[in-house]
């Protein structure tokens, strides 16, 4: 009987929400079964990461901007529907400062940017230049996102500076204030050798 809800649940989503596509939470991470509709949501913004076999893996904030905008629903493993304060609450859970990563993510999306994977925990983001091709378009900006009161040791801090450059990128530090409201700082060098 559990089943029979739980069928009637997703059904009801879908009907609320027929032009979304289907989405599942499974092991740590949002996955696109489909195959037309991976390359539906890679071909128009090039979010997450196509898989061999032609799924989509999605990272937690494309998931939940995708969601935010009607694009997907989100199930979990036994295909129940998630809203989305369910998976705000569960990406909270299981990802050290996801919410202010994400209002980096959504701030810089909403303005029209490409965002990639970064290069580390800390260096989450690769920015894109609006209108850019993920494989023809050269990203030049790298994404350091910090919550205010958030704290960060100035030699590791460096060390990333030096590595930013060393890749020609430069570096933008996202500051995400109490508020939600999110600021961005270029750093060039922190200490001179």
């Amino acid at each position: 009987m559990n089943e029979t809800l739980d069928n009637e649940k997703l059904t009801n989503k879908k009907k609320q929400n027929s032009s979304a596509i289907i989405a599942k939470f499974q092991e740590g991470s949002i996955l696109v079964e489909d195959h037309q509709d991976a390359r539906i949501i890679y071909d128009n913004g090039f979010y997450g990461l196509l898989n061999k076999d032609k799924t989509l893996t999605l990272n937690f904030e494309e998931a939940l901007h995708l969601f935010e905008r009607g694009v997907i629903c989100i199930s979990n493993e036994s295909g129940i529907a998630l809203s989305i304060s369910d998976c705000s609450t569960i990406f909270s859970k299981r990802e050290k400062g996801f919410w202010s990563d994400y209002l980096v993510y959504k701030d810089l999306r909403n303005r029209g940017y490409i965002i990639n994977r970064g290069i580390s925990n800390l260096v989450k983001y690769r920015l894109y230049p609006r209108g850019a091709k993920i494989g023809k378009t050269p990203s030049k900006t790298m994404i350091c996102p910090l919550a205010e009161g958030q704290t960060i040791n100035l030699e590791e801090l460096d060390k990333i500076v030096v590595q930013i450059q060393s890749i020609k990128k430069e570096l933008l530090i996202a500051c995400v204030d109490r508020l939600g409201d999110v600021s961005y700082y270029e750093l060039q060098a922190l200490f001179t050798s």
